[in-house]
């Protein structure tokens, strides 16, 4: 039994560790002569924008790109953020609310917004 899970657990290692491995590797990415270089890039009508941690995203929307800028110390082994976009507007962090073309995100994973009368507010 104990041979069956080491076997287990080298398989899972050979296939799981590189996917996570990849995922937060830095990449560089170049769009008509502009070059961008960080994690979860976009490029988008000549821009290119990227998030400055695993933990970060991007989103490119109306020739626009919103990505998270956090505290590098802080964010590192934060879950994945998300963007969210709404009528050329847009925000890039933890549960993202749009309202009448508002849209705001909490910069942390504890944040929390409200959307509600035409305004969104975030609270961290």
């Amino acid at each position: 039994m104990k041979r069956l899970s080491t076997a287990l657990l080298f398989i899972a290692t050979l296939f799981i560790l590189p996917s996570i491995a990849s995922a937060q590797e830095r990449q560089c990415i170049t769009n008509y002569g502009q070059t961008a270089c960080g994690y979860h890039c976009v490029a988008n009508y000549g821009q290119v924008k990227c998030a400055n941690t695993p933990s970060g995203a991007c989103k490119a929307n109306y020739g626009q790109i919103f990505c998270t800028y956090f505290n590098a110390r802080r964010a590192w082994n934060w879950p994945r953020a998300s963007c969210l976009t709404n009528y050329g507007t847009g925000d890039c962090g933890y549960d993202c609310k749009a309202n009448y073309g508002q849209v705001k995100c909490a910069k942390t994973p504890n944040g929390v917004c409200v959307a509600n009368y035409g305004k969104v507010e975030c609270y961290d």
